[in-house]
């Protein structure tokens, strides 16, 4: 029996999937601003404008009026002269060095909890899904969205391939997902802390 059972709000019944927002529910951070950290730290970065694109981000977030499209164009400029198979692997570094040990405690036992009840589980987040989904993977998830970003010879461009997956396109996405596996929203739980999911 799981320390904390997993129950759809006012019933007795287990979701058949269960969804975690990524920062500040999982993770005691915003992935996008630490990655943004982790560029300077590794000297990859050093003109301040990356910083200043972080803190505008951040604002427009919390308006909710933040242009995803925009965001990411701007924010790539960051790490697009870097060759794609050593952008995944400095995600993978950046997700044990820095991410792993911000992950809520809490939030760890509830993704173990769905897993350990055969609950499907999954992460849905806006941040770049290469980010996403190394992250994920510290949790024991494989199954995880983030924003696809469009690569090209071998560079990411800061383009936004499909539906982001945030505020409104969080929904489409999971839409689509549920869609797959045949799942009505119904028997959905979904975490978050933020108004944008809402």
């Amino acid at each position: 029996m799981a320390a904390f059972p997993l129950m759809l709000p006012g019933t007795s019944r287990p979701p058949k999937l269960v969804v975690f927002d990524l920062d500040h529910t999982l993770i005691a951070c915003d992935a996008t601003i630490l990655w943004t950290e982790f560029l300077y730290e590794k000297k990859i970065v050093t003109d301040p404008i990356w910083r200043q694109y972080d803190r505008d981000m951040v604002k427009s977030y919390a308006k909710g009026v933040l242009d995803i499209r925009d965001f990411c164009r701007k924010h790539a400029g960051a790490f697009r002269s870097i060759p794609e198979e050593k952008l995944h692997a400095l995600a993978q570094e950046f997700a044990k060095k820095k991410i792993a040990p911000l992950i809520f405690p809490d939030g760890k036992k509830w993704v173990k909890n769905a897993l350990q009840a055969n609950i499907q589980a999954c992460v849905l987040s806006a941040s770049a899904a290469f980010i996403v989904k190394p992250i994920a993977k510290l949790f024991g998830l494989t199954d995880a969205m983030g924003i696809e970003l469009a690569f090209k010879d071998g560079f990411c461009t800061g383009e936004i391939v499909g539906i982001p997956t945030f505020q409104e396109g969080k929904v489409e996405r999971l839409s689509q997902r549920l869609a797959e596996a045949g799942i009505g929203f119904e028997d959905v739980l979904f975490f978050t802390d933020s108004r944008n999911d809402l």
